[in-house]
């Protein structure tokens, strides 16, 4: 019977020299004892719900099927995309003569600007604890044409095999390679002013003939957290599409009679009568005829028994947790908390992940004296903490100019206690004397 399935399956494709693999069709079976395999679920495509989030792949997979990993990731990058990107020199100024770089970060690639660009750095970071970037570029020291962000479970760096005596990159990483296709060995291997990689995380290089460089990320340890959310939701979907058992056939003869049944004639005369009355066109009527007479007993469950609400909670709360997130940043807090959150994820997170991302690509693209950095000034949640600090520094100032004008002090030390609200040099007086 199992190889007749089969048979009838493949025909049915139009499959006439190869044969079908079962394995990839065929997800349950069960062996009868006259011999014969009979199929016992169903035959298609089902997903995996098990993940090993060590694994660079595993991660890429749960971004897919895990909506809270996804979310939260998302979320970090998003607020990461609000931040306005600078060219400066060494004093914090905005250069004018950097218009080819300033160019660049403005549409790093032909697909994205630097809201998108920053915003899928930012949402990498924080699932793999790394961001390659491939850098288009003409020569070593040329400005780039268009920046790349290479996903993680394709990139791949390899160490020399010595560490701790070295002081230069090129003595520690001997290569590193994209995987352009589907098989391990179809890589391209990078020039090391081809790419520059950003990262949040521990590294650590195998101790093996290959030394691959690996690193340790707080989402390595998500393994049961997202493994049981997708488990949970695809046996919801199981549950809420196909309804579960909906109820019991059982044998409903009680006359004398006993099996009492319609021959096969009399069943194919009401089906085709059934059919032709009420069928839809092009398919069968969804209610089948039998020759016996059968009896039908419901099954009814409560869907809250599923806990579904508590599972989506638990996950997520999981998640937040591992990244460093305040899960108010997701529930129904109140807005104080919201922007309390907010504040929070900015000052612990996406800032310091910006300053990061602005100092690989300042090793890696910018000529002497060119730094790029990152300003979050327009951001809300910050802008009270400004608000306060310039209430402060104007009672600061109020205080300290009444001693001056008392004689109880003098400007060059007033100056001096300023120093730690604004950011003055106190040995500049600029020509500001007592008198003034």
């Amino acid at each position: 019977m199992f190889m007749d399935i089969l048979q009838n399956f493949k025909n049915g494709l139009g499959l006439k020299r190869k044969s079908l693999n079962p394995i990839n069709v065929v997800h349950s079976y069960t062996r009868e004892v006259d011999g014969h395999w009979y199929l016992s679920k169903r035959v298609g495509n089902r997903e995996r719900v098990t993940f090993d989030m060590r694994l660079d792949s595993e991660k890429a997979r749960a971004l897919m099927l895990c909506a809270p990993f996804y979310m939260v990731c998302d979320r970090l990058g998003a607020m990461a995309s609000r931040g306005n990107v600078l060219v400066t020199d060494a004093d914090g100024n905005e250069r004018a003569s950097s218009a080819d770089l300033r160019k660049l970060l403005s549409t790093p690639n032909p697909l994205q600007t630097w809201t998108g660009f920053i915003k899928q750095v930012e949402l990498q970071l924080s699932a793999f604890g790394y961001c390659p970037i491939a850098l288009v570029r003409a020569t070593a020291t040329s400005t780039p044409k268009a920046m790349w962000v290479v996903p993680a479970e394709r990139f791949k760096m390899y160490g020399t095999g010595k560490l701790y005596a070295q002081y230069e990159a090129k003595d520690v990483i001997e290569k590193a390679t994209i995987r352009t296709g589907m098989r391990e060995d179809e890589v391209y291997t990078l020039q090391p002013y081809e790419y520059c990689l950003v990262y949040n995380s521990q590294f650590i290089i195998q101790d093996d003939k290959k030394h691959l460089i690996d690193f340790i990320t707080p989402s390595d340890s998500l393994s049961s957290a997202v493994s049981n959310w997708t488990a949970a939701m695809a046996a919801t979907h199981t549950l809420l599409v196909n309804g579960g058992p909906k109820g019991i056939l059982y044998s409903d003869y009680t006359d004398e009679m006993g099996n009492s049944q319609l021959t096969r004639t009399e069943e194919r005369e009401v089906m085709d009568r059934f059919q032709q009355n009420y069928g839809l066109v092009g398919q069968d009527y969804p209610i089948l005829v039998t020759r016996y007479r059968l009896g039908w007993l419901p099954l009814d469950y409560n869907s809250d028994q599923l806990k579904l609400p508590e599972t989506d909670e638990r996950a997520t709360k999981a998640i937040c947790n591992a990244l460093g997130v305040n899960y108010n940043l997701f529930d129904d807090a109140k807005y104080d908390n919201q922007e309390s959150a907010k504040k929070g994820t900015y000052q612990d997170i996406v800032i310091p992940d910006s300053k990061k991302i602005c100092e690989a690509l300042t090793r890696s693209i910018c000529r002497q004296g060119e730094f790029i950095t990152m300003d979050f000034g327009d951001v809300e949640c910050l802008q009270k903490d400004r608000r306060a600090m310039a209430d402060t520094i104007s009672q600061a100032a109020n205080a300290y100019g009444k001693l001056v004008s008392d004689g109880l002090i003098t400007i060059e030390e007033a100056r001096q206690e300023l120093v730690e609200y604004i950011d003055i040099d106190p040995a500049s007086p600029l020509n500001i004397t007592q008198n003034d």
